[in-house]
């Protein structure tokens, strides 16, 4: 998901690329070191950050739209 919101991001310079790249990319290195027992973290807890923070780019895209358009 990551490479795909950089990839998004380079073509169509999407503000909601920019934040949730990152985010996804973060989420997988967290999932990766708890599955090799470096980190203990709840699952749920990660998807809920990640949703939150999909939801949050979201809306700041929809705002930022609102405000450039005629």
């Amino acid at each position: 998901m990551a490479i795909g919101c950089l990839a998004n991001w380079i073509k169509n310079r999407s503000l909601h690329c920019v934040i949730t790249g990152p985010l996804f990319l973060v989420a997988g290195v967290v999932f990766l070191l708890s599955g090799f027992g470096l980190t203990r973290f709840k699952a749920c807890w990660v998807w809920l950050i990640v949703v939150a923070g999909v939801g949050i780019a979201f809306l700041l895209e929809w705002l930022s739209a609102r405000r450039s358009a005629p």
